[in-house]
């Protein structure tokens, strides 16, 4: 077993085994007692989506309760049972999703050897993931040969489940949450030299406050995770493409091209010239 924090997942090259998801209204029972004195035989997620009540009761006595918006890790082996207080009769209050994950050599993958909340408040974030990974789980693709399921759809909507998870761990759900509108626009819009006030006028709150949520939850400011972005983008055009470094910079949001130079060179210790010379002298298309 290996165990690894939620947010080294991201730079992890990973693999998925036997993943289902139910969906489950809690209006007609209020608990669950299956793996009380059998233990769970598989690792899983819990995303709790409506405003209910959900206590985790371990064998051990610790209690763990999750509302609206929090995901439970559950480990393989566990021993527990569950009370729920609430229900939705028109909505979904819950998705349990459950899995093998495994490193690159195989090894099982772990976020901890006990029950706990994995991050909270992600209230509307994570739920059309969970929605569409069950869609591809339990609908028989009719394009698909024989009927079977469609394991591509299946691995493509629980790794995109994950990176949500991954990018809004518990750590920093607390100044992630004020900021959430904002930050998603400003990643969708990392090639536009849009106002920073823009994103902090989205989310309600003042220009200074976002500034100091985001560094907080990204370790940077909104321009250097906007280039950081752009960066990683330039890097991909100069490795696999011939255009000028000019057009590479207006393409990636740098009106200034000696300016996109000196921020590369900054980050990486080269310009961008350099850089394309040394990698493809690697690749061996010098």
């Amino acid at each position: 077993m290996r165990y690894v924090d939620l947010t080294e997942l991201r730079c992890m090259g990973c693999d998925v085994r036997d993943a289902e998801i139910f969906p489950e209204s809690w209006t007609k029972r209020h608990a669950f007692s299956l793996y009380e004195s059998t233990p769970r035989p598989c690792s899983a997620l819990f995303l709790v989506c409506t405003d209910i009540r959900v206590t985790f009761f371990s064998k051990n006595g610790n209690a763990v309760t999750a509302l609206c918006g929090d995901v439970v890790w559950i480990p393989a082996g566990s021993c527990y049972h569950v009370r729920v207080e609430g229900g939705s009769v028109m909505h979904i209050d819950t998705y349990t999703l459950n899995f093998c994950l495994l490193d690159e050599d195989g090894e099982e993958i772990s976020f901890s050897d006990s029950i706990k909340v994995l991050a909270h408040r992600l209230d509307g974030v994570l739920e059309p993931r969970a929605r569409a990974l069950s869609e591809a789980i339990h609908r028989v693709d009719g394009e698909v040969m024989g009927g079977k399921r469609n394991r591509l759809k299946i691995k493509a909507e629980f790794f995109a489940f994950l990176d949500v998870l991954a990018a809004s761990p518990l750590t920093h759900a607390d100044c992630y949450y004020p900021i959430r509108l904002g930050a998603e626009a400003l990643r969708n819009e990392w090639n536009l030299n849009e106002r920073i006030e823009k994103y902090a006028d989205m989310c309600g709150i003042s220009s200074a406050y976002f500034y100091q949520c985001f560094r907080a939850w990204s370790g940077q400011s909104p321009v250097e995770y906007r280039n950081g972005i752009r960066l990683s983008q330039a890097q991909s055009m100069l490795r696999n493409t011939d255009m000028r470094i000019g057009e590479i910079a207006e393409i990636i949001g740098f009106e200034d091209p000696f300016y996109f130079c000196r921020v590369f060179s900054k980050c990486f210790g080269m310009s961008p010239k350099e850089w394309r010379k040394k990698r493809r002298t690697e690749d061996g298309n010098g």
